[in-house]
């Protein structure tokens, strides 16, 4: 359930980001195409600015009509210049793009400003056609004196396809943005969706766990009466079904606190109070409650466990529930006459670790199947042939670990042999 909180973290912090962008680049396109523009204007400024030096060579010492033509035409080329024009100063069209204009008379405002301007003018009017224009102009002198006027137009229409690049880059940045929001989105709902669909899946597992110990309270007060009315105690047939009741009433005890536990860690409930425990002490309880299966199945059994009380930091229920899921699982799943063994052994000094190991032998595990059995209702193909079961004992346990900042570790050779450890450090309590 942490993992399901960090990711809709992780969503609601990178769907904010996206807005920002999304706002970045709104705020910003207007900022980018006039920069664009504007690179625009500088280049028809240059290109002025050698157009007048260029048509002033073809007027003096005098006009040389053919190579005034040529230069004006040879601009309006580019596709960016909606007309180029060469004025004298009594406003009469020297040039033109449109040889049609050749000798009309120009009283326009923006020529007429160009005409009076002793320094390169830029211009912005509304055409006849509705669209904006830009008009370039720069004076054309010789020496000190000057013969004429240039002058380059372009409208919004011809510097289109000059924004165009810009405007492509933009929108699909924008559309990018957006379509990373719209993910987003769709993933937090369906996070969402899960935490709802893990909350249900909850309350249903806290409500049918409490039936079922509503129901195994009953069987315990059942199975006091009859051993407290039991006529024939010593009989070794009744004995021994006591016997069986006991473990199965044990295992589903187990079962229903791996199923709760596991609802509580999925909703995020499980919270877990370390202490300083003897893992020593939980390992000799489990080991006794199980004595009488391991008996009945003959099980060759050794104990290995250190002399002194050393202190761990867990959860005691948690770590209770951990150790005595996996001796349970050591028992149920050793063949008649196999062997257990069960050690703790310390390592690294006074702020070393303690590790619990536990080994039984039998089918053991395939090498593709270690890292699955720590998936929730993941069994093997062995296990299920050995004992029936759900396979949420080792899920439980992994997770029990991880709050413990621990790992359930898992070796095995099929056929022979599986062993389960894990460690924890050593608590800086003493007793």
């Amino acid at each position: 359930m942490k993992a399901a909180k960090l990711r809709e973290i992780a969503i609601n912090v990178s769907l904010i980001f996206s807005v920002l962008v999304i706002l970045l680049i709104l705020g910003t396109a207007g900022l980018i195409l006039g920069d664009a523009r504007d690179s625009v204007f500088e280049v028809m400024r240059v290109r002025t600015g050698i157009f007048a030096k260029r048509a002033g060579a073809a007027m003096f010492p005098k006009t040389d009509p053919f190579s005034l033509h040529f230069l004006v035409n040879t601009l309006s080329i580019d596709d960016t210049v909606k007309y180029s024009v060469v004025l004298d100063q009594a406003g009469r069209v020297r040039s033109h793009s449109d040889p049609e204009r050749i000798g009309d008379q120009d009283d326009s405002r923006e020529g007429t400003a160009a005409r009076g301007s002793k320094i390169p003018l830029t211009q912005t009017f509304k055409g006849a056609d509705g669209l904006n224009y830009f008009y370039f102009s720069e004076p054309v002198t010789v020496g000190n004196r000057r013969i004429a006027t240039v002058a380059v137009a372009i409208n919004t229409e011809t510097m289109a396809p000059r924004l165009a690049a810009t405007k492509h880059k933009l929108l699909l940045i924008f559309l990018a943005a957006l379509a990373a929001l719209g993910l987003l989105l769709e993933m937090r709902s369906l996070v969402r969706k899960e935490r709802r669909t893990a909350a249900v899946k909850s309350a249903m597992v806290h409500t049918v766990s409490h039936e079922f110990n509503n129901a195994l309270t009953v069987i315990d007060a059942a199975i006091f009466m009859l051993e407290e009315t039991e006529p024939q105690k010593g009989d070794a047939s009744r004995a021994g079904l006591y016997e069986a009741l006991a473990y199965e009433r044990t295992s589903l005890r187990r079962f229903v606190k791996n199923v709760l536990n596991e609802a509580r860690m999925e909703a995020g409930k499980f919270k877990i109070e370390k202490k300083p425990l003897a893992l020593r002490d939980l390992v000799r309880g489990s080991i006794s409650a199980m004595e009488g299966l391991m008996k009945r199945k003959g099980l060759s059994f050794s104990l290995d466990l250190p002399r002194d009380r050393t202190l761990v930091d867990a959860d005691p229920e948690a770590l209770a529930l951990v150790v005595s899921n996996l001796v349970g699982n050591a028992v149920k799943y050793t063949p008649e006459g196999g062997r257990m063994s069960v050690r703790l052994q310390r390592s690294g000094g006074k702020t070393g670790k303690v590790t619990f190991y536990i080994e039984n032998s039998g089918r053991g595990i395939a090498a593709e199947d270690l890292k699955k059995l720590k998936n929730e209702f993941f069994r093997t193909g062995e296990g299920e042939a050995a004992s029936e079961g759900f396979g949420l004992g080792l899920k439980v346990c992994n997770d029990m670990l991880l709050l413990h900042n621990s790992e359930l570790e898992i070796k095995s050779e099929p056929g022979k042999y599986v062993s389960f450890y894990f460690s924890l450090p050593v608590s800086e309590i003493k007793e």
